[in-house]
């Protein structure tokens, strides 16, 4: 009885994520979610450079991303425009506002097209 259930615990771990998988195709990504990927996407290079490559495959400082609307709903369309941060053991490193409308992603000194 014992080599069963161990047969079906292994069958069920090597399941759950396929399953996982299936249950989530075409589930529809967040937009904070999404802002934070395009960041990800469009300054990977920056990210690795606020980040000590040589050292973040041994460290274990806390990598933490968030993303927030700067304003709610009103006058401004807020729908599609965020503030991503992404901080290293409790030190933000680096912020970028991002339009996922567009996709742009603009850091401090740069600009969002306004449409």
């Amino acid at each position: 009885m014992k080599i069963a259930q161990t047969l079906f615990v292994l069958v069920c771990l090597f399941s759950a994520p396929h399953l996982h998988a299936a249950d989530t195709a075409g589930a529809e990504e967040s937009p904070h979610a999404e802002a934070i990927r395009l960041v990800m996407q469009h300054r990977a290079d920056e990210v690795r450079k606020m980040d000590e490559a040589d050292q973040w495959w041994h460290d274990t400082e806390e990598r933490t991303w968030s993303a927030k609307r700067p304003f709610g709903p009103g006058v401004v369309d807020s729908t599609h425009l965020f503030i991503v941060t992404y901080a290293i053991d409790g030190h933000i490193v680096g912020t970028w506002r991002v339009d996922t409308r567009t996709g742009e992603v603009a850091g401090p000194a740069e600009s969002i097209s306004a449409e």
